[in-house]
């Protein structure tokens, strides 16, 4: 597949290398909210609004690769709310053609272990996935290194955003909200 929109896609990426930890944590946080009121649900294609049933299979066979956390001390994730908050905290708040570019990255990576696998990444085994997925984010093609990477990032930070992934790390939430102190945002630390 060519990439037909090759300002689109670094558009997406570069937004995706700019997210901040704080202003995603407060829309994710929101978006895990809704689903937990709303009662969690299996996340559909149709309930999705920003991606198709194909692009989410992409999106968690790459969780699949980079969030091995069964039989681990760290929480196990839920497809329904990994995709709803990568849904609704990160990619439904990308301006258009920033998904549309995005989205034929995500296809374009797809792709990419065709030519010398013969399967697409959704097909490659664990093995196979993961060091695809290497070979990506260590390659020197720029695009094959910013979308494993950019991929990846949007996953963790979906996890993340979760407040049940916290608990076993013994991180009980920000510190600001528990204290009652006022957002600064991005403001310097004091010197002294």
């Amino acid at each position: 597949m060519v990439l037909n929109n090759q300002n689109s896609l670094a558009d997406a990426l570069s937004i995706i290398g700019r997210l901040q930890r704080r202003d995603f944590l407060k829309s994710a946080s929101a978006a895990v909210v809704m689903v937990g009121l709303g009662g969690i649900r299996r996340a559909h294609a149709a309930e999705l609004k920003s991606i198709n049933a194909a692009q989410s299979n992409i999106f968690l066979r790459i969780a699949q690769v980079v969030l091995p956390v069964e039989g681990s001390v760290l929480a196990p994730w839920k497809t329904d709310v990994l995709l709803q908050t990568l849904d609704g905290a990160l990619l439904g708040t990308m301006e258009p053609h920033i998904l549309a570019g995005l989205k034929g990255g995500l296809d374009y990576f797809n792709e990419g272990p065709k030519a010398k696998l013969g399967k697409k990444f959704v097909d490659l085994d664990s093995a196979q996935a993961t060091k695809f997925m290497d070979e990506w984010g260590d390659s020197t093609e720029v695009p094959h290194r910013a979308l494993a990477m950019g991929l990846k990032k949007l996953i963790q930070l979906s996890y993340w955003a979760n407040p049940e992934s916290w608990a076993p790390l013994g991180y009980d939430g920000p510190i600001t909200k528990k204290n009652g102190l006022k957002s600064l945002g991005n403001a310097p630390l004091p010197t002294k």
